[in-house]
């Protein structure tokens, strides 16, 4: 399920030169040059302080794939958070460190840093009474929370309340300009439809996702919308689209160096062309 950092953070503590470093690092990546990339972070050229190299590490990994190794980078930043005594630092570092665990399978620790993320980015919020009442009660600048606790809601199937927490945060994100996070929250939705079964609203929601992801030119991300299209349409029995958009993907993958995820792609593409041609089988002909 897509995910964003928070942009509260930055705009608090503007990092500029650590996103031209995430920047750079990414047109690296899609360039074949995934060690290059790395080795910008531990470069003595950036000047800013280790906790901004750390969070750009992470940052960089997880949108490239490479969650396990995000999670340290991540620790050491909340760790530096604690010792400073820095809450939107560790609010930042917390929901980062959520959307790792999530990735990974680990939901309830996910669930945890993703309230210690909304705790510490808006204290109002601190008691956790219910999932609607925090809602209620987080700042304007909390929309990548809301998104965190809708994936939680997802994993807990109750999906009308994960749509509640979902529109909320697109609408918060529309207001913001953020299309990166619009992005991922029209990803969520389709997927939310399409585990509901209301197939057509998944497709057209996952198309505005993929739309967004690709004017930004988010390759991994635009390969987990095709991801996700190529399984709607193969519920709804279109294996032809759905293969086109699992080739669509393996391409943005290999452009982008995810290999991990281009193998899973292939060996997924492989699982439906073996089913359109036993539909397509004419037993007459034998």
């Amino acid at each position: 399920m897509p995910e964003t950092s928070s942009s509260a953070f930055y705009e608090e503590y503007p990092c500029d030169s650590l996103n031209a470093l995430i920047q750079h690092a990414q047109e690296l990546t899609h360039q074949g040059k995934p060690s290059e990339a790395r080795a910008l972070f531990f470069s003595s050229d950036f000047q800013g302080p280790h906790w901004q190299r750390h969070l750009g590490l992470g940052e960089y990994l997880l949108a490239n794939g490479q969650t396990s190794e995000a999670i340290e980078p991540f620790s050491q930043v909340l760790d530096h958070a604690h010792q400073t005594d820095t809450a939107p630092l560790r609010s930042i570092a917390c929901h980062n460190l959520a959307v790792a665990y999530r990735e990974l399978g680990y939901f309830q620790l996910a669930a945890q840093f993703q309230q210690y993320s909304i705790a510490w980015g808006d204290l109002r919020s601190a008691n956790h009474q219910t999932l609607e009442n925090e809602v209620h009660q987080l700042s304007d600048h909390a929309a990548c929370d809301l998104t965190g606790r809708a994936n939680d809601a997802i994993l807990q199937q109750d999906y009308p309340l994960a749509e509640q927490l979902l529109n909320i945060s697109l609408a918060r994100e529309i207001l913001h300009g953020d299309a990166d996070a619009q992005a991922a929250d029209w990803g969520n939705l389709g997927i939310l439809q399409g585990l509901q079964g209301n197939h057509c609203r998944a497709i057209t929601y996952l198309r505005k996702a993929y739309v967004l992801h690709r004017q930004m030119d988010n390759r991994p991300a635009m390969g987990q919308d095709l991801l996700h299209l190529a399984e709607v349409f193969q519920l709804t029995g279109r294996l032809k689209c759905a293969i086109r958009c699992l080739q669509r993907a393996i391409h943005c993958y290999t452009q982008n160096g995810q290999t991990h995820a281009e193998q899973k792609a292939c060996a997924r593409l492989a699982e439906l062309q073996r089913l359109l041609r036993v539909q397509q089988h004419d037993p007459l002909l034998n």
